[in-house]
Protein backbone atom coordinates (compact mmCIF):
# COMPACT_ATOMS: atom_id res chain seq x y z
CA UNK A 1 0.00 0.00 0.00
CA UNK A 2 1.70 3.70 -1.17
CA UNK A 3 1.83 6.21 1.87
CA UNK A 4 -0.45 8.39 0.90
CA UNK A 5 -0.27 11.83 2.22
CA UNK A 6 -3.14 14.35 2.47
CA UNK A 7 -1.97 18.14 2.81
CA UNK A 8 -4.72 20.54 3.18
CA UNK A 9 -4.04 24.40 1.73
CA UNK A 10 -4.66 27.77 3.99
CA UNK A 11 -8.39 29.11 3.13
CA UNK A 12 -9.75 30.49 6.34
CA UNK A 13 -13.98 29.81 6.46
CA UNK A 14 -13.59 28.72 3.37
CA UNK A 15 -11.61 25.37 5.09
CA UNK A 16 -15.13 24.16 6.06
CA UNK A 17 -14.85 22.46 2.78
CA UNK A 18 -12.09 19.94 4.13
CA UNK A 19 -14.53 18.80 6.27
CA UNK A 20 -17.02 17.48 3.36
CA UNK A 21 -13.92 16.03 1.84
CA UNK A 22 -12.64 13.89 4.44
CA UNK A 23 -16.04 12.85 4.59
CA UNK A 24 -15.58 11.03 1.39
CA UNK A 25 -12.07 9.26 2.14
CA UNK A 26 -13.26 7.95 5.33
CA UNK A 27 -16.50 6.88 3.52
CA UNK A 28 -14.21 5.48 0.53
CA UNK A 29 -11.03 4.05 2.87
CA UNK A 30 -9.31 5.99 2.01
CA UNK A 31 -6.23 5.88 4.07
CA UNK A 32 -4.26 8.67 5.42
CA UNK A 33 -0.43 7.40 6.31
CA UNK A 34 0.36 11.42 6.49
CA UNK A 35 -1.39 15.03 7.19
CA UNK A 36 0.59 18.21 6.21
CA UNK A 37 -1.47 21.62 6.76
CA UNK A 38 -1.14 25.38 6.01
CA UNK A 39 -3.40 27.59 8.21
CA UNK A 40 -6.76 26.64 8.59
CA UNK A 41 -5.67 23.60 6.68
CA UNK A 42 -3.42 22.95 9.97
CA UNK A 43 -6.28 23.59 12.02
CA UNK A 44 -8.67 20.82 10.61
CA UNK A 45 -5.58 18.40 9.67
CA UNK A 46 -4.14 18.35 13.19
CA UNK A 47 -7.61 17.76 14.55
CA UNK A 48 -7.91 14.97 12.19
CA UNK A 49 -4.59 13.64 12.54
CA UNK A 50 -4.89 13.71 16.38
CA UNK A 51 -8.15 11.04 15.88
CA UNK A 52 -11.19 14.04 16.14
CA UNK A 53 -13.75 12.30 14.43
CA UNK A 54 -15.09 14.02 11.02
CA UNK A 55 -18.62 13.96 12.29
CA UNK A 56 -17.59 16.29 15.24
CA UNK A 57 -15.11 18.33 13.40
CA UNK A 58 -18.57 19.24 11.61
CA UNK A 59 -20.89 19.49 14.99
CA UNK A 60 -18.32 22.24 16.26
CA UNK A 61 -17.88 23.89 12.62
CA UNK A 62 -21.44 24.58 12.52
CA UNK A 63 -21.47 26.16 16.28
CA UNK A 64 -19.35 28.72 14.53
CA UNK A 65 -21.61 32.48 14.77
CA UNK A 66 -20.99 36.18 14.73
CA UNK A 67 -20.38 36.07 18.48
CA UNK A 68 -18.40 33.34 18.60
CA UNK A 69 -16.08 34.66 16.33
CA UNK A 70 -15.87 38.07 18.07
CA UNK A 71 -15.07 36.73 21.12
CA UNK A 72 -12.14 35.12 19.52
CA UNK A 73 -10.84 38.38 18.39
CA UNK A 74 -10.89 40.78 21.38
CA UNK A 75 -8.02 42.67 21.78
CA UNK A 76 -4.77 42.56 23.78
CA UNK A 77 -1.94 44.55 25.24
CA UNK A 78 0.86 45.15 24.61
CA UNK A 79 -0.58 45.47 20.83
CA UNK A 80 1.59 42.87 18.52
CA UNK A 81 -1.89 41.27 17.27
CA UNK A 82 -5.11 42.44 18.00
CA UNK A 83 -6.08 39.08 19.36
CA UNK A 84 -3.55 37.01 21.67
CA UNK A 85 -5.03 33.88 20.40
CA UNK A 86 -6.28 32.53 23.63
CA UNK A 87 -9.74 31.66 22.48
CA UNK A 88 -8.34 29.97 19.87
CA UNK A 89 -6.39 27.49 22.37
CA UNK A 90 -9.09 26.95 24.48
CA UNK A 91 -11.48 26.06 21.35
CA UNK A 92 -8.71 23.56 20.61
CA UNK A 93 -8.11 22.10 23.89
CA UNK A 94 -11.77 21.36 24.09
CA UNK A 95 -11.93 19.56 20.20
CA UNK A 96 -8.92 17.50 20.80
CA UNK A 97 -9.48 16.71 24.44
CA UNK A 98 -6.40 18.83 26.12
CA UNK A 99 -2.82 19.09 24.29
CA UNK A 100 -1.30 16.73 22.58
CA UNK A 101 2.22 16.16 21.52
CA UNK A 102 2.54 15.86 17.39
CA UNK A 103 5.11 13.45 17.33
CA UNK A 104 2.02 11.15 19.49
CA UNK A 105 -0.39 11.37 17.15
CA UNK A 106 -2.32 8.52 15.51
CA UNK A 107 -1.09 10.09 12.08
CA UNK A 108 1.72 12.09 11.65
CA UNK A 109 1.36 15.47 11.04
CA UNK A 110 3.34 18.59 9.78
CA UNK A 111 2.00 22.05 10.05
CA UNK A 112 3.16 24.73 8.21
CA UNK A 113 4.02 28.17 9.40
CA UNK A 114 6.32 31.61 8.64
CA UNK A 115 9.24 33.30 10.49
CA UNK A 116 8.46 36.60 11.08
CA UNK A 117 11.64 37.69 11.55
CA UNK A 118 13.72 36.22 8.44
CA UNK A 119 10.27 34.98 5.89
CA UNK A 120 11.65 31.70 6.01
CA UNK A 121 8.86 28.43 6.14
CA UNK A 122 9.20 26.64 9.33
CA UNK A 123 7.97 22.72 9.68
CA UNK A 124 6.48 21.86 13.11
CA UNK A 125 6.57 18.77 13.05
CA UNK A 126 6.63 17.55 17.17
CA UNK A 127 6.07 19.24 20.23
CA UNK A 128 2.85 21.31 21.11
CA UNK A 129 -0.22 20.51 19.00
CA UNK A 130 -2.11 23.38 19.50
CA UNK A 131 1.28 25.81 19.88
CA UNK A 132 1.75 24.43 16.03
CA UNK A 133 -1.86 25.09 15.03
CA UNK A 134 -1.69 28.10 16.70
CA UNK A 135 1.07 29.43 14.81
CA UNK A 136 0.36 28.19 11.42
CA UNK A 137 -3.00 29.77 11.41
CA UNK A 138 -1.75 33.37 12.86
CA UNK A 139 -2.84 35.77 10.63
CA UNK A 140 -0.32 38.31 11.24
CA UNK A 141 -2.16 41.48 12.86
CA UNK A 142 -5.10 39.44 13.79
CA UNK A 143 -3.04 37.16 15.86
CA UNK A 144 -0.59 37.91 18.24
CA UNK A 145 2.87 35.96 16.50
CA UNK A 146 3.35 32.51 18.71
CA UNK A 147 7.31 32.89 19.81
CA UNK A 148 8.90 29.13 19.79
CA UNK A 149 12.71 28.03 19.80
CA UNK A 150 13.33 32.49 19.22
CA UNK A 151 10.84 32.39 16.32
CA UNK A 152 7.87 35.08 15.90
CA UNK A 153 5.85 32.10 14.02
CA UNK A 154 2.45 33.35 11.72
CA UNK A 155 0.42 32.66 9.16
CA UNK A 156 1.80 29.55 7.07
CA UNK A 157 -0.04 30.56 4.29
CA UNK A 158 2.01 33.81 3.98
CA UNK A 159 5.09 31.42 2.28
CA UNK A 160 3.17 28.18 1.81
CA UNK A 161 -0.59 27.61 1.09
CA UNK A 162 -0.28 24.59 -0.60
CA UNK A 163 3.05 22.51 0.68
CA UNK A 164 2.68 19.72 -1.39
CA UNK A 165 6.77 19.42 -1.79
CA UNK A 166 6.69 18.94 2.94
CA UNK A 167 4.45 16.08 2.09
CA UNK A 168 7.05 14.66 -0.76
CA UNK A 169 9.53 15.09 1.52
CA UNK A 170 8.18 13.36 4.32
CA UNK A 171 7.95 10.55 1.99
CA UNK A 172 4.78 10.23 0.66
CA UNK A 173 4.61 8.34 -2.16
CA UNK A 174 1.31 9.66 -3.46
CA UNK A 175 -0.45 12.82 -2.97
CA UNK A 176 -3.97 14.11 -2.22
CA UNK A 177 -3.85 18.05 -1.96
CA UNK A 178 -6.92 20.51 -1.43
CA UNK A 179 -7.02 23.60 -2.01
CA UNK A 180 -9.92 26.26 -1.11
CA UNK A 181 -8.61 29.40 -2.72
CA UNK A 182 -8.34 28.63 -6.08
CA UNK A 183 -11.83 28.00 -6.74
CA UNK A 184 -12.67 31.18 -5.73
CA UNK A 185 -10.77 32.71 -8.47
CA UNK A 186 -12.90 30.40 -10.92
CA UNK A 187 -15.59 32.17 -9.34
CA UNK A 188 -14.49 35.64 -9.72
CA UNK A 189 -13.27 34.95 -13.72
CA UNK A 190 -16.57 33.79 -14.49
CA UNK A 191 -18.58 36.36 -12.20
CA UNK A 192 -16.76 39.68 -13.46
CA UNK A 193 -18.04 42.53 -11.00
CA UNK A 194 -20.21 45.10 -11.96
CA UNK A 195 -18.48 47.88 -10.20
CA UNK A 196 -14.59 48.65 -8.86
CA UNK A 197 -13.87 47.22 -5.74
CA UNK A 198 -14.33 49.21 -2.38
CA UNK A 199 -11.42 49.83 0.07
CA UNK A 200 -11.29 46.56 2.09
CA UNK A 201 -12.48 44.93 -1.03
CA UNK A 202 -9.00 45.87 -2.72
CA UNK A 203 -7.08 44.90 0.34
CA UNK A 204 -8.92 41.16 0.45
CA UNK A 205 -8.14 40.90 -3.34
CA UNK A 206 -4.86 41.96 -2.90
CA UNK A 207 -4.03 39.20 -0.79
CA UNK A 208 -6.21 36.68 -2.29
CA UNK A 209 -4.66 37.37 -5.75
CA UNK A 210 -1.04 36.82 -3.89
CA UNK A 211 -2.28 33.39 -2.29
CA UNK A 212 -3.90 32.00 -5.96
CA UNK A 213 -0.18 32.98 -7.89
CA UNK A 214 2.02 31.34 -4.90
CA UNK A 215 -0.56 28.80 -4.96
CA UNK A 216 -0.30 28.09 -8.94
CA UNK A 217 3.22 28.40 -8.99
CA UNK A 218 4.02 25.25 -5.87
CA UNK A 219 1.86 23.32 -8.40
CA UNK A 220 3.71 23.85 -11.44
CA UNK A 221 7.06 23.14 -9.10
CA UNK A 222 5.00 20.01 -6.98
CA UNK A 223 2.08 18.73 -8.26
CA UNK A 224 -0.01 16.32 -6.29
CA UNK A 225 -1.23 12.95 -7.54
CA UNK A 226 -4.96 14.35 -7.07
CA UNK A 227 -6.06 17.91 -6.59
CA UNK A 228 -9.54 18.67 -5.26
CA UNK A 229 -10.77 22.15 -5.74
CA UNK A 230 -13.97 23.19 -4.38
CA UNK A 231 -16.19 25.68 -6.20
CA UNK A 232 -15.90 28.71 -3.89
CA UNK A 233 -18.83 31.32 -5.01
CA UNK A 234 -17.38 34.34 -3.38
CA UNK A 235 -14.70 36.91 -3.18
CA UNK A 236 -13.28 37.26 0.68
CA UNK A 237 -10.38 35.42 2.24
CA UNK A 238 -10.48 36.98 5.61
CA UNK A 239 -12.43 39.71 4.81
CA UNK A 240 -16.26 39.00 6.67
CA UNK A 241 -14.89 35.81 8.45
CA UNK A 242 -17.98 33.93 6.86
CA UNK A 243 -18.12 31.15 8.90
CA UNK A 244 -21.48 30.89 8.92
CA UNK A 245 -21.39 29.59 5.83
CA UNK A 246 -19.81 26.22 6.95
CA UNK A 247 -23.18 23.89 5.53
CA UNK A 248 -22.84 25.14 1.88
CA UNK A 249 -19.14 24.63 2.04
CA UNK A 250 -18.68 21.48 2.88
CA UNK A 251 -21.25 20.52 0.91
CA UNK A 252 -18.89 21.94 -1.62
CA UNK A 253 -15.99 20.20 -0.46
CA UNK A 254 -17.90 16.68 -0.71
CA UNK A 255 -19.11 17.31 -3.99
CA UNK A 256 -15.60 18.16 -5.43
CA UNK A 257 -14.19 15.12 -3.84
CA UNK A 258 -16.41 12.76 -5.21
CA UNK A 259 -16.16 13.89 -8.84
CA UNK A 260 -12.43 13.29 -7.89
CA UNK A 261 -13.05 9.27 -6.64
CA UNK A 262 -11.83 7.73 -9.55
CA UNK A 263 -8.64 9.27 -9.68
CA UNK A 264 -8.28 8.58 -5.98
CA UNK A 265 -9.10 5.09 -6.07
CA UNK A 266 -6.25 4.37 -8.67
CA UNK A 267 -3.66 5.43 -5.75
CA UNK A 268 -5.30 2.80 -3.86
CA UNK A 269 -4.43 0.13 -6.80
Amino acid sequence: MKKIALVLSSGGPRGAAYIGILKVLEEHKVPISLVVGSSIGAMIGGAYAAGVSVAQLEREWLKIDFWRIAKSLQPTLPIHGWSSGSAVERFLKEILGGDRRIEELPIPFVAVATDLDTGERVLLQEGSLIEAIRASFSIPGLFVPVERAGKHLADGGLVSPLPVDVARQFGAEAVIAADVNLGSKRYRMTHPPQKAPGLFESLDLSISIFVWRLTELTLALTPPDVLITPDMPDDSLVGNLSYHRAEERIALGEAAAREKLPEIQKLLT
